[in-house]
């Protein structure tokens, strides 16, 4: 036997093998569509974190364990965007107790942010912050000190 004659070449495409690769690739296409429809049906039914109306000073608390305080300027499907972001900051007191301070981000952070998107996915919690509370006077302090 020679050796050409143990090798066969591979037949052309018979009309069953055409048919069943036509099929299998409107079926990936078909599917790719069903995701990219999901998927964008999901974004448009993205949660909404309803504070009430915008300029309200909110706290949000993210997943991480971060929380951010700041005034609400939207809420819309998908993120919560703050301006006059604050934090607190843990330091000790000269008598050597633990206490907090109101960190106002654009005047310690280096690229000062105006305002902070936040995705809502990373969200925990969203609270709207008491006119009268400990934290309100804080941030109202602060505010007029710089101006």
């Amino acid at each position: 036997m020679k050796v050409e004659e143990q090798f066969t070449v591979a037949s052309a495409w018979t009309p069953l093998k055409a048919w069943l690769a036509l099929a299998t690739g409107m079926i990936a296409v078909l599917v790719l569509a069903a995701q990219l429809a999901l998927s964008w049906r999901a974004a448009q039914a993205a949660p909404v974190f309803d504070a009430g109306p915008a300029g309200r000073l909110v706290s949000v608390q993210l997943v991480n364990g971060q929380v951010y305080y700041g005034t609400l300027l939207e809420s819309r499907p998908g993120f919560v965007r703050l301006g006059e972001i604050y934090y607190t900051q843990a330091y000790t007191m000269p008598n050597g107790q633990p206490g907090n301070r109101v960190v106002n981000r654009q005047k310690t952070d280096w690229h000062g942010p105006e305002a902070q998107l936040i995705p809502v996915e990373k969200i925990l919690m969203l609270e709207v912050v008491g006119p009268q509370s400990q934290l309100a006077k804080l941030i109202a302090q602060d505010k007029a000190a710089n101006r």
